[in-house]
């Protein structure tokens, strides 16, 4: 029946509209409301306000907002909850552009509910920007594997996929084998190599074996960083020889790989118009946001927790900055 010829059910009369949504019987005068008031308390609306303000370190800490506001820290940590989840709900990933990409990946390993799990972290960048879009990251329980790198890249969109052209990691063994079947260009991490060497072979004014280490970062430098990859042979050969005399298992291994593949820590001079970064620094940046952001919220205590804390926190910063090799990192 059409509501316009809707009769009241008090006497049958015919019905006006009375105030906004009120309606009004014209036979006894009885009004009600077309859509009745809910009993109880009115819900506080969410927004997304607190949660901005929580990522970007505008609140402390929630015990002292909590403070402030008059209410239970448990009260604090429940609203803050529902702001993460409508921020998550209404914030879209960022667009990734239609050039050609470079990817930067690292993996961060967290120990949640008595297992460890991955976060698979991957970044893209055009060729002529200087600022990485972060994607969708892929979270699986276990240490950092070749397999799970095969289905984070697979996770990506096929358009995201085909327009990919080098890859920057640290050198591990699933980002590897991930950019050798794919075809991506190759450059490994300079900071990890250098690290490596540090950690066993220090040139502190009291280190042990300040003489090799002086003489390994020397022709290791001249390796990453000399443009004539035809004058780098007797380097090599310095690097192979200390790689096989060294007492330290750690320094052979680490110069060993080094030597046998060079070409892929010199891929940024080989190909300069690509503008490519020397070391992941841009994923080991957002790396470290996770962290902060787990010593801040002392731990996380659910997988669930983990999970929607972690694509908060990558949906918030959207992009971060990453150079090319001819600009600070």
């Amino acid at each position: 029946m059409n509501k316009k010829h809707e009769k009241s059910v008090c006497c049958r009369a015919g019905i006006i509209h009375w105030s906004g949504k009120r309606r009004r019987c014209v036979g006894c005068g009885r009004t009600w409301s077309v859509w009745k008031k809910r009993r109880g308390r009115k819900k506080r609306r969410v927004d997304t306000n607190l949660v901005r303000a929580f990522l970007s370190r505008e609140i402390a800490s929630l015990a002292s907002l909590s403070r402030r506001r008059g209410c239970s820290p448990a009260h604090m940590q429940n609203t803050l909850k529902k702001s993460r989840d409508l921020f998550i709900a209404v914030t879209p990933w960022q667009p990734v552009p239609k050039a050609q990409l470079i990817m930067v990946a690292d993996g961060v390993v967290e120990y949640v509910e008595g297992h460890w799990y991955t976060v698979y972290l991957m970044l893209v960048r055009a060729v002529g920007d200087t600022e990485a879009i972060i994607l969708p990251p892929i979270i699986k329980q276990g240490t950092e594997t070749a397999a799970g790198w095969k289905a984070a890249v697979d996770s990506l969109p096929e358009t995201v996929r085909k327009r990919l052209v080098a890859l920057i990691c640290d050198g591990h063994n699933g980002l590897v084998t991930e950019a050798k079947w794919r075809g991506w260009l190759l450059q490994r991490c300079h900071f990890h190599l250098l690290a490596r060497i540090q950690s066993r072979r220090s040139r502190w004014k009291i280190a042990r074996h300040k003489v090799e280490a002086e003489r390994i970062f020397q022709q290791v430098h001249r390796v990453l960083e000399h443009p004539s990859e035809g004058e780098l042979t007797e380097s090599l050969s310095i690097l192979e020889e200390i790689g096989w005399t060294s007492t330290s298992p750690e320094i052979r291994k680490v110069l060993s790989g080094f030597v046998r593949n060079f070409r892929d820590y010199r891929l940024y001079l080989k190909r300069p118009d690509l503008h490519l970064p020397t070391t992941n620094n841009t994923a080991e940046s957002l790396a470290s946001s996770i962290a902060n952001l787990k010593y801040r919220m002392r731990g996380f205590p659910t997988l669930h927790s983990f999970t929607r804390w972690i694509i908060a926190l990558l949906k918030f910063k959207k992009k971060i900055a990453c150079n090319g090799f001819h600009q600070q990192n």
